[in-house]
């Protein structure tokens, strides 16, 4: 893990304050483990965006995408991206035999672990996209996902479908919604010949904004 990675994990596990503490070091000590479960798979698709009143439409496919979220995201775009990543099944195992061992600091900073490295994943992937000759001198959004703001957590069976996530990652949608692998994700990132501004961030279109600990300090999940 890098420091970036460390700092991250250490606030998802909702250590205060990350550079004087114990759990640190333990987390550190997991790196190998880490490490040995980890065998991470990302894919990605592009799609064009057809404009229709309130909402937008990929093709192909035809998902529609309702709400304000993705009409702000969007509403410079020609094209979006649609990502997803996973950490894959080894990870999970590993978290089970911790949960086993009944020592839940470890559980617990094994999982925030993970959660900080799969957003690495979605990172890697978005920085190998940058730099493909398809995308140069154009400009992507920020990174959002379903259960962003208004956009519907539901949308997640349809974008495993288009990116057929159980071939190419491994990864099943759940009737729930949720994912298998739990350490996985799927994203959007729009496509756009004009520079575009960093909205997520700013928390304002975070579904958790309105009852984040973190802002309720006077901070944000990300230290800024």
């Amino acid at each position: 893990m890098n420091e970036t990675d460390l700092r991250l994990a250490l606030r998802y596990a909702g250590v205060k304050d990350p550079d004087h503490s114990p759990f640190q070091l333990m987390l550190q000590a997991m790196e190998s483990e880490l490490e040995a479960a980890i065998a991470s798979k990302s894919t990605w698709r592009v799609f064009q965006i057809v404009k229709q009143a309130d909402q937008i439409r990929l093709e192909p496919g035809g998902l529609i995408l309702p709400g304000k979220m993705a009409s702000t995201m969007l509403a410079d775009c020609d094209q979006v991206i649609l990502a997803a990543g996973t950490l894959g099944h080894g990870f999970d195992r590993q978290s089970s035999l911790f949960q086993a061992q009944n020592d839940p600091a470890k559980a617990l900073l094994f999982d925030a672990a993970g959660s900080a490295l799969i957003e690495r994943v979605l990172d890697e992937l978005e920085e190998n996209l940058h730099a493909l000759p398809e995308f140069q001198n154009l400009y992507f959004t920020d990174r959002f996902s379903c259960g962003y703001g208004d956009l519907p957590i539901a949308l997640q069976k349809a974008i495993g479908q288009l990116l057929n996530l159980p071939l190419r990652c491994g990864i099943t949608v759940l009737d729930s919604y949720m994912m298998a692998p739990t350490k996985s994700i799927t994203a959007l990132i729009g496509v756009s010949q004009n520079p575009q501004p960093a909205r997520i961030r700013g928390c304002g279109y975070c579904s958790l904004n309105k009852s984040c600990t973190y802002r309720k300090k006077g901070t944000t999940c990300h230290g800024e």
